[in-house]
């Protein structure tokens, strides 16, 4: 297990993380998990992991300052019932937690995105309450502060609209909520007279996540034993590397309302290129590198095994679309095999004949 974490053993690498990790083991011991998405510098969270010590408390953060500071308190008071994630919250939300598995969620002043054309990269918005629906356990708790009441109001909207909650409270927004720890952000909005806005949620009854959420967060839609994506290439002739390298599409391949995938660049060493793949969809963006190589009789089409992405259908769909480009360029091509998705392997004929459309 010391694989999973830095040497001080408060830092898990993400990396190394399964889908779904069994946080048990992570933790040594079985216990109720805690998360806080965005950790400033990790008060809230050692408040947090002091006042549950028979929990698990996770912290989601991706800032390296932030992190260093969390670690350095947490490493200062002694707690052993902290981890730390240097991921994006809704990443870690969606690939590391199993259905009912949360206990809690906090999160204390989101970015609010204050400008219209911004307001899409906010942490919270109606897919987000649906995510943590799935992954809290029935009595499982959300609270979240904000000092930017039109943003509280939303967030309130969108977890009244989901029948998986009831408010953790009479009333489920304050503007006050003792026993509640201030951090630096909110002591200093107090000092200058200024309100704040608290939301809180219990999750009553558990409920079917919609068809439409692994489009938004398709790491979500994860089980964590898909294949990774590769497909072989029969050819029966010699290739001309420096020729394919040349040809090799340098753009989009494939765009939806949901998402694009990219080849932003290629590259020759011998008998080898490398694609540097850009694929969106919906909240989650990877960027990775496909190689293709001599294998057999033909080629290889694959993910380089320093890539870390996550095997999801926009990546699987990103390999099978290479392949089949390569066999226009290639006439005497045939596909051999692939551990491509059947139904992405299905969607990228539609692709490649509208392209050649």
């Amino acid at each position: 297990m010391a694989s999973l974490v830095s040497s001080d053993g408060i830092v898990l690498r993400p990396i190394a993380l399964p889908v779904r990790p069994d946080w048990a083991t992570v933790f040594g011991r079985d216990a109720p998990l805690l998360l806080e998405i965005g950790i400033g510098n990790g008060e809230f969270l050692v408040w947090l992991a002091k006042r549950h010590p028979d929990a698990n408390c996770l912290g989601a953060e991706i800032a390296r300052e932030f992190l260093i500071k969390a670690r350095n308190r947490i490493r200062k008071e002694g707690l052993t019932n902290v981890r730390l994630l240097p991921m994006e919250g809704s990443q870690a939300l969606s690939r590391l937690f199993a259905s009912e598995s949360l206990s809690g969620l906090w999160l204390n002043f989101p970015d609010p995105w204050h400008k219209r054309r911004h307001q899409k990269r906010r942490l919270v918005d109606e897919a987000f309450a649906w995510l943590l629906a799935s992954r809290l356990c029935v009595g499982g708790t959300f609270v979240m502060v904000t000092d930017y009441e039109p943003y509280a109001r939303e967030v309130l909207a969108f977890f009244s609209a989901c029948p998986a909650y009831a408010p953790l409270w009479e009333v489920p927004m304050r503007s006050e909520l003792s026993d509640y720890y201030d951090t630096k952000y909110a002591r200093k909005w107090k000092a200058l007279g200024r309100p704040l806005f608290y939301l809180g949620f219990r999750k009553v009854q558990s409920v079917a996540e919609p068809d439409w959420l692994a489009s938004v967060y398709p790491l979500a839609a994860l089980r964590g034993d898909e294949p990774m994506p590769q497909v072989e290439l029969h050819v029966g002739q010699p290739i001309d590397w420096e020729r394919l390298w040349r040809d090799v599409s340098r753009e989009v391949l494939w765009r939806s309302e949901d998402g694009v995938i990219v080849v932003k660049e290629a590259y020759r060493s011998d008998e080898r290129l490398l694609l540097d793949v850009i694929v969106a969809e919906g909240k989650l963006t990877q960027r990775f590198f496909v190689v293709v190589h001599p294998h057999g009789q033909g080629i290889l089409v694959r993910l380089h095994e320093a890539s870390h992405a996550d095997p999801t259908k926009g990546v699987h769909l990103a390999v099978a679309l290479i392949a089949k480009a390569l066999t226009a360029l290639l006439p005497t091509a045939q596909i051999a095999q692939t551990t491509c998705l059947p139904s992405v392997w299905r969607e990228s004929d539609i692709c490649a004949q509208n392209a050649e459309g």
